[in-house]
């Protein structure tokens, strides 16, 4: 399948230097075990608390990082490390498609900023955020081994959480500053990602996506 074509896009603006990412090498957030999707590296940021109890886990919100020239989803880890950044998310998604866990899936990360979806404040409540390695120019590409790691862990999460497909998201769709905050960047292949994650879940999960 082909990762082209435009559509709909968009939350983190990293405000450092690219230098001042890599340059940063603070000590994780203290939380136990492995990574809960399989084969993530594990860099546990402090930007991150219990989500109000009760809360069901139902939205997943993708990101870009607004980073050009990035290529790793370390550099952007150790952003979500530093004391200083405020914000994390729960998962990075380099160009090469590895993929950096920062927060607990039954955590809240700090990824959405002031948001509003489907009637519901608070989108960091109830969702998961994942962030894509990209420079947010509208040329940079999202490669074809980022979009296939999205997929598989967009299933992933939709699995385990019993997330429909409607409720993937981007940023841009649940922001309240949408002049701000505009990822996933208009490159982002909207039409190839929601095909194939569409044909990947099971079908009461699909059933609310659009057929593409």
């Amino acid at each position: 399948m082909a990762w082209s074509g435009a559509g709909r896009g968009a939350w983190l603006t990293v405000t450092v230097g690219i230098l001042s990412l890599q340059a940063w090498g603070g000590a994780a957030r203290a939380q136990d075990g492995e990574a809960d999707f399989p084969g993530a590296a594990v860099r546990f940021s402090p930007h991150a608390d219990a989500r109000p109890a009760g809360t069901v886990i139902d939205t997943i919100v993708l990101h870009d990082t607004e980073t050009p020239g990035v290529r790793k989803a370390e550099v952007v880890a150790r952003w979500f490390l530093n004391p200083a950044s405020g914000v994390s998310a729960h998962y990075i998604i380099g160009k090469d498609g590895e993929v950096v866990q920062c927060v607990r899936e039954a955590d809240r990360a700090f990824h959405a900023g002031p948001s509003l979806f489907r009637g519901r404040s608070r989108v960091n409540d109830f969702s998961i955020g994942v962030e894509l390695v990209n420079g947010q120019t509208g040329s940079d590409p999202f490669p074809a081994a980022q979009m296939t790691t999205l997929v598989t862990l967009v299933r992933h999460l939709c699995v385990r959480w019993s997330i429909p497909a409607d409720r993937v998201v981007g940023h841009h769709d649940i922001t309240l500053r949408p002049h701000l905050k505009r990822d996933p960047a208009p490159n982002f292949p909207w039409p190839a990602f929601t095909a194939a994650l569409w044909a990947s879940l099971p079908s009461a999960l699909a059933a609310g996506a659009q057929e593409p």
